[in-house]
């Protein structure tokens, strides 16, 4: 062979080499090859839930592109591709995201509007994650052996309803009236667990009532419970009949104290006429400028400057999603597998997230033990109190 022959063959061997070298690289997960997280968000974008759904995903998006711009996880980069199911074609969603390659999934804030789409991501193996949904029935107390992979960055009801309990003690109301909502387990579920823990630090329910959001039988409820004499009343909700019921208590003269979950969060429902006063209650973060935590100010301040800007402290879960989904990820050196990612999530104890600390369990999929933010409203100017966590969950069944 002649020199100028060996020279082109020895050549040829390199460039292969390095051919093989550089594609050795990226099937071996090379930073710049690595394929990204695919998060499929399944929620309502236009509907009754929109004002939970549409906020809890600005902020995940928000706080993904944090964890992108440090690097990702792992090297990996997040995705979330979104689907407005309109609370009508959740199945639809969840099945279209599958197909684009979703490997965890993220739901509507409400057990019931978002079990069609559950469904359809477990049955898959996907790992699936509300970031408010605030009931026990995010596991398998609903969905059975595959709920395994479903879990919930809202705090429980049980915890909820107890911390309610706890505080209205503490202010020295020792009666209250109890109007419970019958629409959605979780207004039940809180209810209940007011009234049950209540009772058990001394208080008295001196009347029940009860009613379902849209049925129109508010206003006989506001007739029966106006002339009652109570130091705080109970009312759970956040759909129409919660501005009715407020301003009907104050047009007719009763100014008793009125105590809510985070699903009454925010003044945007707030009749002009007459100002709310005197009206309570819980959230996950304040959306009023006041908020304790630096980094929950710093979610906000990003929101607000994308044309997001929040009116109930429900949206940090979003975010607090992204940081549990990031940690099971890393825990579990890249795997997305629903199996390992669901293992891990029920070995968080006080994991830290920018909504508090958050801990699970083989029994609880929802969380237990993180602060809430009380706030009160009055004149229809709303502002944060203090920080109340629950001494122990109500026991509801």
């Amino acid at each position: 062979m002649s020199r100028s022959r060996r020279l082109i063959v020895a050549s040829a061997l390199a460039l292969a080499g390095a051919v093989a070298v550089v594609a050795a690289t990226s099937a071996s997960g090379g930073q710049a090859a690595k394929k990204p997280i695919v998060i499929g968000a399944a929620v309502d974008l236009t509907s009754s839930m929109k004002p939970f759904d549409a906020p809890a995903l600005a902020a995940a998006k928000i706080r993904a592109a944090e964890i992108n711009a440090r690097g990702g996880v792992g090297g990996r980069k997040i995705v979330i591709k979104v689907c407005d199911h309109q609370l009508k074609n959740q199945k639809a969603c969840a099945a279209q995201l599958i197909g684009q390659g979703a490997q965890v999934a993220l739901v509507t804030c409400d057990v019931e509007f978002a079990a069609p789409a559950v469904q359809e991501f477990i049955n898959r193996g996907i790992l699936t994650v509300s970031p408010c949904i605030s009931t026990d029935e995010m596991g398998p107390k609903r969905f059975g052996k595959k709920g395994r992979l479903a879990f919930t960055l809202g705090s429980l009801a049980q915890d909820e309803g107890a911390a309610q309990a706890e505080f209205a003690i503490a202010r020295g109301w020792r009666k209250a009236i109890v109007v419970k909502d019958n629409l959605l387990v979780y207004f039940r579920d809180v209810s209940d667990a007011f009234a049950k823990r209540f009772q058990e630090l001394g208080g008295q329910i001196v009347q029940r009532e009860a009613f379902t959001s849209f049925d129109k039988t508010i206003t006989n409820v506001i007739s029966r419970v106006a002339p009652t004499k109570a130091d705080v009343i109970s009312f759970v909700t956040a759909f129409g009949e919660l501005p009715q019921f407020v301003a009907g208590l104050r047009s007719l003269g009763n100014n008793t104290p009125i105590l809510n979950s985070w699903g009454g969060d925010g003044t945007y429902w707030n009749p002009d006429n007459p100002k709310v006063t005197s009206y309570y209650f819980d959230t996950y973060a304040s959306v009023f400028g006041d908020d304790p935590d630096p980094a929950v100010r710093r979610i906000i301040s990003k929101m607000k400057a994308a044309g997001h800007a929040p009116v109930t402290g429900g949206f940090i879960l979003g975010a607090a999603s992204i940081d549990a989904i990031a940690a099971a990820i890393e825990r579990n050196h890249g795997s997305t597998k629903g199996s390992l990612l669901a293992s891990t999530f029920e070995k968080f104890r006080g994991l830290q997230t920018v909504s508090g600390p958050v801990s699970y369990s083989t029994k609880f999929h929802g969380v237990v033990g993180r602060p809430f933010r009380m706030m009160v409203i009055n004149n229809n100017r709303a502002k944060f109190l203090r920080l109340w966590k629950a001494k122990k969950p109500a026991e509801i069944g």
